[in-house]
């Protein structure tokens, strides 16, 4: 273990630092050990259906110390080498894992629960059940269904109780299955005599029982559906001052057991003012208000069974202060920018979520300003820049520098809806960290992304 300090300046010469280490292996046991003979510890970190997990720190204990602690690699495995052998040395291995904590977390995994708890379908396998329980109460309820709706809604960022990831010893019978909860997360190696120890772990991802999560290093990603399910509002001409309510249907609500969305809203011309249950049965708990300011309201939703609508029956209404004159198809969409935009069938097949306006000319797709992150970020040889206008208009795109030097300028031709611009590594003769500006009619946004070398 070796201290350094690590030293950052800005250009103007101002300068501080931290205090940190670097941890120097022999993790592929490359160097010849010396002196008395040594043992060595190595294991694997998978999840139930066998996918790698990297980023997880194992730490090892001797006694109550922490002696030494490495990350997995991109395989999952890891190792510590050069261990004290005798009847007097044994060691404690417990991985650790604590990022981005609704990886794989949905409202379709409040379905798998709810239907567990209900008895209508029992999760099957004590590592599911282990999931489930992200508030440690050693049984599911409906508390735990709580905690994960407020992370699928952006309320909270983290479980309250869990770390994101938790580890069983592979090795590990289960004395009861259905009563898993108290299974160790840790393993004890005594190292009596010279030689190479494994001890493999179960990876779990807490809240996550449909399977989705990502065991990789997880930097978010886009899922396009082939089927959408179609919620559609009424266009109407809204007046300053005046208290609207926006009745939200569907078109093709048939056979759905859940969904999940963002809803963008025009902020400078609404002001939120409520919900009113319709034909889905919800209460205050199905929506979430932390980012009510930035106009975004998230929502979930599910039923025990699967539901299904005529197109005119109201699903629920949207209670909005108009600020300004301004039409209904101006000042709605639906998104993913915080809770995925996602339904899900009796079988918890998915599909996409849009809106529409219904105008006497028929259902066209409501819109609001809005410019989303590119993907991927960073990126080497492509990234898609997406973006939605409320109307068609001109729009220009800039690319430049952290010195805010213009790097590209693209003139787009925007179509009311959703857009997509493409740019690729030979589009842009630099590197680094970059800025991108959108700037239509009297919108303007910007966002940061990464080019690599």
């Amino acid at each position: 273990v070796v201290d350094v300090e690590m030293w950052v300046e800005d250009e103007e010469g101002n300068t501080d630092y931290c205090k940190t280490v670097v941890i120097v292996q022999d993790n592929q046991d490359v160097c010849p050990n010396t002196g008395s003979a040594k043992g060595r510890i190595t294991g694997d970190l998978r999840t139930e259906k066998g996918d790698e997990t990297e980023l997880a720190n194992v730490q090892m204990y001797v006694g109550t110390t922490m002696m030494r602690e490495v990350v997995t690699r991109t395989d999952g495995q890891f190792l510590f080498g050069d261990l004290a052998t005798g009847a007097s040395n044994e060691y404690l291995i417990r991985p650790l894992r604590n990022d981005n904590h609704i990886n794989g977390v949905s409202t379709g995994d409040i379905v798998k629960i709810q239907r567990h708890i209900l008895g209508i379908e029992y999760l099957n396998t004590p590592y599911k059940l282990i999931a489930a329980d992200v508030n440690q109460s050693d049984n599911l309820t409906a508390s735990d269904v709580t905690e994960i709706r407020k992370l699928i809604l952006g309320i909270n960022t983290e479980f309250t109780k869990v770390q994101s990831w938790t580890f069983v010893p592979k090795a590990y019978v289960f004395p009861n299955p259905n009563v898993p909860y108290n299974a160790p997360r840790e393993v004890l190696v005594p190292m009596l005599q010279p030689g190479t120890h494994t001890e493999d772990f179960v990876a779990i991802k807490m809240g996550d029982v449909t399977g989705n999560a990502i065991a990789h290093n997880f930097n978010g990603f886009t899922t396009r559906h082939d089927k959408q399910l179609h919620f559609e509002v009424e266009e109407a001409g809204l007046e300053a001052g005046k208290t609207y309510e926006i009745a939200f249907r569907a078109s093709n609500f048939a056979g759905v057991v859940g969904y999940q969305f963002t809803l963008n809203f025009d902020q400078s011309a609404l002001i939120y003012d409520g919900f009113k249950a319709g034909t889905l049965e919800m209460d205050e708990s199905n929506f979430g208000l932390k980012f009510i300011e930035q106009g975004k309201l998230t929502t979930s939703w599910n039923n025990r069974t699967a539901l299904s609508f005529d197109a005119d029956e109201v699903l629920f209404t949207l209670r909005f202060v108009a600020m300004k004159e301004a039409r209904v198809s101006e000042l709605f969409a639906v998104t993913s920018d915080i809770t995925f935009a996602e339904a899900y069938n009796e079988a918890l097949e998915t599909s996409g979520v849009d809106l529409g306006v219904r105008t006497d000319n028929g259902v066209v797709e409501g819109g609001v300003f809005e410019l989303y992150q590119n993907t991927p970020n960073p990126f080497a040889d492509e990234t898609v820049i997406s973006f939605r206008l409320p109307n068609a208009s001109p729009a220009v795109l800039t690319v430049y520098d952290v010195a805010g030097k213009v790097i590209r300028v693209y003139e787009i031709q925007g179509a009311k809806g959703m857009n997509t611009l493409r740019i690729g590594k030979d589009d842009l003769d630099v590197s680094g960290m970059l800025y991108y500006q959108l700037d239509a009619a009297d919108h303007s946004a910007t966002k940061r992304m990464t080019k690599l070398k």
